[in-house]
């Protein structure tokens, strides 16, 4: 484990991940040495619950159904995921096999496939033809990748009526500038994506603030 400095707060992502307006991308350490780098604890957060909420309201996958979570880390909100669409199928993708080991051992939930994937170069041999792809707060780690892995995403694994997801916060300047040449706002974000955009929830929009975002592929 990397060593604190006196008096530092705990190690999280941002000591792994973005560090000095650089993308670092140490993932599998982060979680070798963190517990909760996200500090996601079980997903209960109100920021996970309007996730649900939305998925809710639009009836995503009352019947039997496929899902794929991309970036599920150690697998919290992916188990809510299933508790709240008890007929999905979900396939939980992340890039480190620390964490993917991590949910497998944690979570025994019947219909959950944990995979290890490093989505940034291996997006393209993702197939099929899921209901609903949800991506939470990962944007800005496969940045350079984000436009064509959302145009594979909606092109090639989206069904007719297929629904895509994405939960993503959006930071000020001074608390992170990476990416921000490539994506600063959340209407930056919507044009990306090669579908209508059918429901929006933004929180904190003064702020650091969240939006989570739902397209359709008719």
């Amino acid at each position: 484990m990397k060593p604190e400095p006196p008096h530092a707060s705990p190690p999280d992502y941002r000591d792994y991940v973005i560090r000095d307006g650089r993308f670092i991308g140490e993932f599998e350490e982060m979680y070798r040495d963190v517990e909760d780098p996200w500090h996601i604890g079980n997903a209960t957060s109100f920021q996970y619950d309007l996730v649900l909420s939305l998925i809710r309201r639009h009836g995503i996958c009352r019947q039997p159904c496929q899902v794929m979570d991309i970036g599920c880390g150690k697998g919290a909100f992916t188990l809510r995921l299933k508790d709240a669409l008890p007929e999905a199928h979900i396939l939980a993708l992340d890039i480190s096999q620390t964490a993917i080991a991590a949910a497998r051992e944690s979570i025994q939930a019947r219909g959950i496939e944990f995979r290890v994937m490093d989505v940034r170069k291996e997006y393209r041999h993702l197939s099929g033809a899921y209901n609903l792809v949800l991506m939470s707060q990962i944007a800005w780690y496969i940045l350079p990748e984000l436009r064509p892995i959302l145009h594979h995403l909606t092109m090639n694994l989206l069904g007719n009526g297929g629904y895509l997801l994405l939960n993503q916060a959006f930071y000020r300047d001074d608390e992170q500038t990476y990416g921000k040449e490539i994506l600063s706002t959340v209407e930056e974000l919507v044009g990306m994506v090669d579908l209508p955009l059918v429901d929006l929830i933004e929180t904190e929009r003064l702020s650091n603030h969240n939006a989570i975002l739902l397209f359709r592929r008719s």
